[in-house]
């Protein structure tokens, strides 16, 4: 293997469980070669303590990082959807510099949570001029603990995603210049995405149950009522990776089209459900 190429480690961290995938790299004759080295499932204390909501997920990538500091490598690390907050920033013209637009992104996610968005680390996705931007949040405690983990580890932490953008990025050419939405399901958990022509129009994250599919209708009409849009799309794609023959009762209105995670070529025979986050290009 070149010494130029580190290997590629893949981190989805949730409550409940931590996947972690390492990935070699090599030139060869046919050009730049993934194998997959390693695929580890390992599960979280999920019950959260009177501290942190996300303290046991960080103590089990604490154990799983402890076995891989033998080799170095570049690690990418998705949050959950469990741990994220979203919110639509407004466009205004009257913000002036980068500093002045944060400042108002954090206005917004106060007037959606409350005082604890102030204890949040926000990162904006960038959007055209006159259009509203999606920004994220973490608790900005998390991310430091995560980074000391890695830092101890001596492994570079070359990338933190959300959840969201991370399906979003890899079904980027199903959605490209659509409307419609994006549901995301982790269990437990389901985020529904408006698009507007390619563009966030709304995002909304909320816990569910296991009857979440024959709710999904209603959860739908609820947030369309919710849009300021003049025309709702009806088109609907969902991305639950873990779980097989998904198949949804008939709801009318809308059309349920499951999405497939697009996997790295020389990874497919690797597939498997709950590593397809880790697996993805």
């Amino acid at each position: 293997m070149s010494p130029l190429l580190r290997d590629e480690l893949r981190i989805v961290l949730s409550p409940d469980q931590l996947v972690l995938v390492r990935i070699a790299r090599e030139f060869t004759h046919r050009g730049l070669v993934r194998r997959v080295l390693a695929k580890e499932h390992f599960p979280c204390d999920s019950v959260a303590s009177k501290e942190a909501p996300w303290d046991g997920a960080v103590r089990a990538l604490e154990t799983a990082l402890a076995e891989q500091e033998k080799r170095k490598a570049c690690a990418t690390l998705i949050l959950s959807n469990h741990f994220m907050r979203y919110a639509m920033v407004p466009w205004s013209a009257a913000l002036s510099d980068e500093a002045e637009l944060m400042s108002y992104a954090r206005h917004c996610f106060r007037q959606a949570y409350g005082s604890a968005a102030e204890n949040w680390e926000l990162r904006l996705s960038p959007g055209p001029a006159g259009m509203p931007q999606l920004a994220s949040a973490v608790d900005v405690r998390m991310l430091q603990a995560l980074r000391q983990l890695f830092a101890r580890a001596r492994l570079a932490l070359s990338s933190v995603q959300p959840y969201l953008m991370a399906a979003y990025n890899n079904c980027r050419s199903h959605l490209q210049g659509r409307s419609a939405w994006l549901v995301l399901f982790e269990p437990g958990c389901l985020c529904l995405a408006l698009l507007q022509h390619g563009r966030w129009a709304s995002v909304r994250s909320m816990r569910i149950g296991l009857d979440w599919r024959e709710q999904l209708p209603q959860l739908l009409e609820r947030e369309s009522c919710m849009a300021t849009l003049d025309s709702v799309p009806e088109a609907v794609f969902v991305w639950a990776p873990t779980l097989e023959n998904m198949v949804f009762p008939a709801s009318g209105r809308w059309q349920m089209h499951p999405l497939q995670p697009i996997v790295k070529s020389g990874l497919m025979p690797e597939y498997e459900g709950r590593f397809a986050m880790a697996l993805s290009r």
